[in-house]
Order: structure tokens, then sequence, then C-alpha cells
């Protein structure tokens, strides 16, 4: 018997096929599931997977509701490629140990640990660089393997090190993803960009995340994202979200979109 996936909203990382469906049931439903799994990435949308949960248990006996929403994850700590997230994305380690106020990835997922490494050109861990340097060589391994590699989860600039962009190099790398969530790092970030600039990555490449509306309102972000794209990489604004998401204004949407397209950035700098 199959697993039906149903997820609340469709995101860029949903996964594509037969078992996987978005939101209430449809007219259409497969009939060989033994299991109906609502995965629930936001904590805002936790009581919409409430209600798809009692719509589903109308039609399947075996109704579970879990997903990152969740503390504690309420998954598997293992990685399944394509299961809730779509082929080609691949998660090797789960938590993290620092514990920053904006995040909530200890509180979600718990402290740091490398799990399975399985195959795929986008990397989705929260805090890679936090593995040992033998998890690290196994999934560069792998990487040898991929094309348009992509480190979307990020790379911690306090821990990346010269042995981590001499790997990097090795690789078909098509995006690496840093942050600058604030300017108290402000010359270790630059530092960072200078090695991988000297290591032939460019500003196509370097992209970095940086975060607006924490204890701060949102536009006040623009400083640090002219910053980002003056030392060389690609800035994309990236808005804190506490668990209620609060709603934002016209002119504070107009600022993100304006801020998420590399096309617009390029045109106002």
């Amino acid at each position: 018997m199959k697993t039906l996936r149903v997820f609340v909203s469709r995101t860029s990382q949903t996964p594509i096929d037969e078992y996987t469906t978005i939101g209430f049931p449809s007219l259409f439903l497969p009939k060989d599931v033994g299991e109906v799994h609502i995965s629930t990435i936001f904590s805002w949308d936790i009581e919409k997977a409430l209600r798809l949960k009692r719509n589903y248990e109308l039609y399947y006996p075996k109704v579970l509701v879990g997903g990152p929403a969740f503390a504690g994850g309420n998954y598997d700590p293992q990685f399944t490629p394509g299961m809730y997230v779509k082929k080609g994305i691949t998660i090797t380690t789960r938590g993290c140990n620092f514990k920053c106020p904006f995040c909530l990835v200890d509180k979600k997922e718990g402290k740091f640990q490398e799990i399975n490494i399985e195959p795929g050109n986008i990397i989705q861990d929260n805090n890679i660089l936090l593995a040992s340097k033998e998890h690290l060589r196994k999934v560069f391994d792998m990487l040898k393997t991929q094309k348009g590699i992509r480190f979307v989860g990020g790379l911690d600039k306090r821990l990346l090190t010269d042995w981590h962009i001499e790997e990097l190099r090795s690789l078909h790398i098509k995006e690496l993803w840093l942050a600058f969530d604030s300017w108290d790092n402000k010359k270790e970030f630059v530092r960072v960009i200078e090695k991988l600039k000297m290591a032939g990555f460019n500003r196509n490449k370097i992209r970095c995340y940086v975060l607006a509306g924490f204890n701060e309102p949102i536009q006040a972000g623009e400083e640090r994202l002219r910053f980002v794209y003056n030392c060389g990489a690609l800035p994309f604004v990236q808005k804190y979200r506490d668990e209620n998401d609060n709603q934002i204004s016209k002119e504070d949407k107009s600022f993100i979109r304006r801020w998420s397209r590399p096309a617009i950035m390029k045109s106002i700098n």
C-alpha cells in the first residue's frame, strides 16, 4: 500500500507525483493508500492541517499530521528522497547547536545530528558545516556525481574554512548561500566573501539571505541588502516570520518583491 502525502499549500520544494496532493480531498483520490501523511511546514498552517486531517479521515482509516511546523518535528529523522520534498533535494543532517533568537531550528529539530546521505544536487541542511569532516567528505563525494549543485540551506560563515572552500571548488556549484542577519559579524562576512571570490565564485553563485523585520521595520534591512551586493554577493531579503505570520503592508510587500528578484536588484544598484 502507498502513502498519500498531503500538503497545505504548494511550494517550490513540494513533490510532484500521483501520491502527492494539495489541500482538501479532490473527487479523484487513489484507492491503494494505506496511510495519509499531512505535512505541515509553517506553524501558522497547523489549524488548517488539522481541518485537512478531519476531511481525509472520511476517506482513509489512518491519517497522520506532522512536519517541521510541530515542535520536535514529529517525523522520522532519517531522510527519504522524494517523500516530503521533490526529487533532487537531499538532507544529510538535522538540527542545530546554535540558539539564534530569530531561528526555530534548534527548537523544532533539536540538537545537531548527522543522518543518512542520499543522492541529490540541492543541499537543504540547516547547518551542514557543523558536521564532522568524515561526514562532509562523504557528502562531497556524493556531490561529485551531481551537477547544478545548490547549497540552499546555507553555509554558516562562522564555520566556513579554507578546507571547505577547496572542496567546494571541486564541485559543479550553481549556488552557495550565506546569511547576513545583523551588522554584528560584518568583518567576518567580508572575509568569507573575499575568500569565495578568490576561489573563483562570482556574484551569481554567491547568494545571501538577509533577515529583515526581526526587532526592526522590514525596510530597515535595505542598508544590509545593499552592503551584501556591494561586497560581491547577490542578496535576497528573508522576512522574519513569527509563529503567527503577522500581516505586512503593501509597501513592505513591494520592498520584499524588489529584493527577491535578481534582475531588479541588478538594475537598482
